[in-house]
């Protein structure tokens, strides 16, 4: 096997062991909110009701596809550029973005259940606590696909704009 393939295979993996990474961190944090969006809001693959098992599931169910994808997009635009990066390099972008990530997602958690907190208690229905731990999780949910993506398209301008500063570029190693 080549160094361009060796490089590409390093990204690609890389990429998706950190999307699960941060797939499993997210859920760890919101399975124990409301676990129900789990166990009951999505189909069945394990037999628990335990946060800890469905976040351990569901973050790397829910995460290696687009890790994967996301993965083979910046290991392409490294294998065009004129020097490839070192993929330590690439993966270490990767690993901020989940990070910036992670805690904007838990940012749409905490600020949906503040957020719906103003309602009146007079006007609360008997349900309300954990409606608003649902919405909290489910929100930030649908907020993980769109912020992974404009993570990705950042990691790629970077990995491709990289060194075109009067920096030097660091040379790809495997």
């Amino acid at each position: 096997m080549g160094a361009g393939a060796v490089r590409f295979l390093k990204v690609l993996v890389g990429t998706t062991l950190l999307a699960c990474a941060l797939g499993v961190a997210l859920d760890l944090v919101t399975a124990n909110v409301a676990v129900e969006y789990f166990s009951v809001h999505h189909p069945p693959v394990v037999d628990s009701d335990s946060p800890w098992v469905q976040a351990l599931v569901w973050g790397v169910i829910a995460s290696w596809w687009f890790g994967a994808i996301c993965g083979a997009v910046l290991a392409w635009i490294n294998h065009r550029r004129p020097e490839p990066l070192a993929p330590k390099r690439i993966l270490r972008w990767v690993a901020v973005a989940c990070v910036v990530l992670w805690v904007l997602m838990i940012g749409v958690v905490v600020g949906v259940y503040v957020f719906a907190g103003v309602i009146p208690e007079q006007d609360r229905g008997e349900t309300f606590e954990h409606d608003r731990r649902l919405m909290a999780v489910a929100l930030a949910h649908q907020t993980e696909y769109v912020l992974g993506g404009a993570a990705v398209v950042v990691v790629g301008v970077m990995t491709w704009l990289a060194g075109r500063r009067g920096r030097p570029g660091q040379p790809a190693t495997t």
